[in-house]
This record gives structure tokens, sequence and C-alpha cells, in this order.
């Protein structure tokens, strides 16, 4: 049995596939990237790896994408870059999400609710459209929590998310897209059947007092 890296077992169950993909993917990457990066992969603690996939997302990323290629997952491939770009702004959006698209109007402003409906919509995930009074099509809809926690947003799945597969599959999927966009999540879902997630920018202090 192949022992491998932690920090090749921690990407492989970031991404829910094999060890040996992330193995053969690393050893692709580290050809076209620096070699000091692959090093520093490879042999890094959990904290670390949760470190790397901050600034230095771009490289984990690629790693991630071959490996899923690897796996026979080419959609799953290209979503995690889907989901890459849109957390980090680096490509245009799909689509402009108009008022009541995700969220009712009046969250539509939230600039982290707006962040979060475009990471979702990049996964392909459903959201939901109201014209604030009547639901015109069901879907996920992002929602604020209170005042006293800026950063923390909720998400209510869409009704048909069980019927799903692939990493974005199944109530668990928004989970794993937001988790990859770099935001911190709460594995158990709260009374209402929603999933509470905090932004980046509030990683390191979760809960001010």
């Amino acid at each position: 049995m192949t022992t491998y890296s932690r920090g090749i077992q921690a990407l492989a169950d970031h991404i829910g596939t094999e060890p040996e993909y992330v193995a053969r993917a690393l050893r692709a990457a580290s050809r076209a990237h620096a070699a000091t990066r692959a090093h520093q992969f490879q042999h890094m603690t959990d904290e670390q790896f949760r470190r790397l996939m901050g600034p230095n997302r771009h490289f984990v990323t690629v790693v991630a994408n071959l490996a899923m290629r690897f796996a026979g997952r080419i959609e799953d491939a290209l979503l995690l870059m889907d989901i890459y770009h849109a957390s980090q702004g680096t490509k245009p959006p799909r689509q402009v999400i108009r008022k009541g698209v995700g969220t009712v109007p009046e969250h539509h402003d939230h600039p982290h609710i707006q962040q979060a409906i475009q990471i979702l919509d990049a996964a392909g995930l459903p959201p939901l459209v109201t014209d604030g009074t009547y639901q015109l099509r069901p879907g996920f809809q992002v929602l604020p929590t209170c005042d006293e926690l800026p950063g923390w947003i909720l998400i209510a799945p869409d009704p048909d998310c069980d019927d799903r597969t692939g990493f974005a599959g199944g109530r668990l999927g928004y989970l794993a897209v937001m988790r990859w966009a770099g935001w911190g999540v709460i594995t158990e879902p709260m009374p209402a059947g929603t999933w509470a997630v905090v932004h980046p920018d509030h990683r390191h202090n979760p809960f001010p007092s």
C-alpha cells in the first residue's frame, strides 16, 4: 500500500479524489512550475496546506485540475477552475446577477452575498429567481446573518441538489464549492437546513466579540 505525504492526502480529501491522482498531478505540475513550490506542497502540514490555499492558490488549483483530469473527471476539473476564477475575480463573471437572482431583492447589494452568488453560479448551481413577493424559479438562496457576524452568510441549497453528482453535487456540494473558493464553513447545517459560511477576509476572526 502506497503511503502519500500529508499535502497530497490533504488535497485529495479537499477535492474528493484518490491521492494517487494528486501525486501524479503534482509530478506533472512541478515540471512547469517552481520546484520549490512542489517540494513545499509535498511535505506541508495540514495548517500549512490551509495557508497555501491563500497566496498560492493558483498552483494548488493547477494540481487539483490535473488530478481530476487523471481521474477521468473532466467536468469537475473545469469546475474547479471556474470556481477558482470566480473566487479570485480573475475572469469576468458568467453573467450579471440581477436583483432577485440568488437572493431576495433587498439583499442584492450585500457584497459578500454578491460574491457568494457569483461563486455558486460559476459552479453551475441554480439560483433562486424571485420578484421579492413570488418565487419565479426555485434554486439556492443566499442570506445575511446578524450584524454582529459581518463576515458570515447563510446558503439554502436548491431543492434538486440531492439529484446531482460530482464535485458540486448533493447538499454537501455547496460546502465543497465554498471551501474550494477559500471560504470557511461550518460542516453541520443550521436549524433551517442552511449552511453557514464565512468570507475569507474574516476567517482569522470569525466570531468578533
